[in-house]
C-alpha cells in the first residue's frame, strides 16, 4: 500500500510541475502570434479574373473568416473601365481598377494627384511604369487606338490601380505592391484590349 501512496504522490508532483510549464508555453505561443487571429479562408487564385500567385497577394489579406468578391472580371468584356473588390469579413481588403484612357498619364502623375494634396510620400520604379504611395500602386502601359475609351477617343494609356487596406510596414508594402503590379499589369492590359 505504501508503494501506491508513493506513486500517487510522485504523480501529483509531476502534474504540479507540468502545469506552470504548459502555462508558460501557451503564453509564448500567444505572444508570438501563433494563437492570434488566423486567415480562415482560401486566398483567391486570381485578381479580377487575372491569374496571380497567392504568395504575392498574401500580405494584403488580413486575418478573418470569410472572403467575398464583388465587381468585374477583367477577362470579360472590353469596356473602358472595370473594377473589383475583395472583402474580408465585410471590410475591403483589396480594390482594383482598370481604365483605358485617351490621356497619356504616367503612373507617377496619377499617384501624385492623390498623394501630394494629402502630403503622402510618393515612390516610383525606375522604368516609370509603376508608382504609388502608402497602400496604393498605379501601373501604366501604352494602349493604341482601338478600343476607344469612355469618351469615344482612341485609347493611348492603360492604367491599373491596386489599393490594399491591410498594409503593415510601408517599405515592405511598397515592395509587395510593386510585385503585384508587375505580375498583373501586362496580363490585365492584354485582357482589356491593349
Amino acid at each position: 500500500m505504501a508503494d501506491h501512496d508513493k506513486t500517487a504522490s510522485t504523480t501529483m508532483r509531476r502534474q504540479r510541475a507540468v502545469a506552470p510549464v504548459a502555462a508558460v508555453a501557451s503564453l509564448i505561443l500567444l505572444a508570438s502570434g501563433c494563437g492570434g487571429p488566423q486567415v480562415n479562408y482560401a486566398l483567391p487564385k486570381d485578381l479580377c479574373g487575372i491569374p496571380i500567385h497567392q504568395d504575392l497577394i498574401r500580405p494584403f489579406f488580413p486575418p478573418g473568416d470569410r472572403i467575398e468578391f464583388d465587381g468585374d472580371s477583367f477577362l470579360e468584356g472590353k469596356k473602358a473601365e472595370a473594377s473589383c473588390q475583395y472583402y474580408v469579413d465585410g471590410n475591403t481588403a483589396l480594390a482594383i481598377d482598370a481604365t483605358r484612357s485617351s490621356e497619356q498619364d504616367t503612373a507617377l502623375q496619377l499617384a501624385m494627384r492623390v498623394a501630394k494634396p494629402a502630403h503622402l510620400k510618393v515612390w516610383k520604379r525606375a522604368d516609370g511604369h509603376i508608382a504609388g504611395y502608402a497602400g496604393t500602386v498605379y501601373g501604366t502601359s501604352s494602349c493604341s487606338g482601338d478600343p476607344s475609351d469612355s469618351d469615344g477617343q482612341p485609347a493611348r494609356t492603360f492604367t491599373l490601380r491596386v489599393s490594399a487596406n491591410h498594409v503593415g510596414n510601408t517599405q515592405s508594402a511598397r515592395s509587395g505592391l510593386e510585385k503585384v503590379m508587375s505580375a498583373l499589369l501586362p496580363r490585365a492590359a492584354h485582357a482589356r484590349g491593349c
